[in-house]
């Protein structure tokens, strides 16, 4: 038993010798081709840099300085467009904050005026409801014979449009068998009402919405 294992050891070491081999073989013979081809590579090069006249010099000199004068002014350029994108974002953020404070300190009527102005850009034809008995609705739009109902609420940034008043809306676009309805406010949504209005007719703005509605009415033609 002793003399089996032993000859299987001597065998499997016997076999990782020859594997080792193998592989040292295999490695020498492909450096040496990679060493040839380099020195070969080498020779080339140097036989094109002695063959090269004034002229491909300078044609050389033309196209490095070329492609180095190109690429600094690709990142300069660059860098610029990246600047002038900030400066813009920069200035959008300013009048957005202008254009918030100036919605929050408009009383909810004069509120209603300048939402129907804001769809009058868009081509509707606009009818202001009373102020008082609108039935759930402040502005009634019409477009090719297709009728559109808004909602104003006039709130600060920390007031929420709850779900039971886009309900009253929704049944206000029912009564006016309204194409679809327009809820707009300076505040926001709650997730009731958002959640409630997702299978209906009906289009939340909220406050960066509605600042996106005012810049696209101002460059408007």
């Amino acid at each position: 038993m002793g003399k089996r294992k032993y000859r299987r050891k001597n065998s499997w070491i016997q076999n990782k010798i020859e594997w080792v081999i193998i592989c040292a073989v295999f490695f020498f013979a492909l450096s040496n081709k990679f060493l040839h081809a380099l020195q070969q590579f080498i020779i080339k090069l140097k036989y094109l840099i002695q063959s090269l006249t004034a002229v491909d010099w300078f044609l050389m000199v033309v196209i490095i300085t070329s492609l180095i004068l190109i690429n600094y002014f690709y990142i300069n350029n660059r860098k610029i467009g990246q600047r002038h994108f900030e400066q813009e974002q920069a200035k959008i953020r300013v009048l957005r904050d202008s254009e918030y404070q100036k919605l929050i300190s408009m009383s909810p009527s004069n509120f209603e005026k300048y939402v129907a102005d804001l769809f009058t850009t868009k081509g509707y034809d606009v009818e202001l409801t009373p102020l008082t008995g609108d039935g759930g609705k402040d502005i009634i739009l019409r477009k090719n014979k297709e009728i559109s109902l808004v909602e104003c609420k006039r709130y600060n940034q920390n007031n929420k449009v709850s779900r039971p008043e886009i309900q009253k809306f929704h049944s206000a676009l029912i009564d006016m068998n309204a194409k679809e309805g327009y809820f707009v406010t300076t505040g926001y949504f709650t997730q009731p009402a958002m959640t409630y209005s997702i299978d209906k007719p009906i289009k939340l703005i909220d406050l960066p919405r509605l600042i996106e509605f005012i810049e696209e009415a101002k460059g408007s033609p």
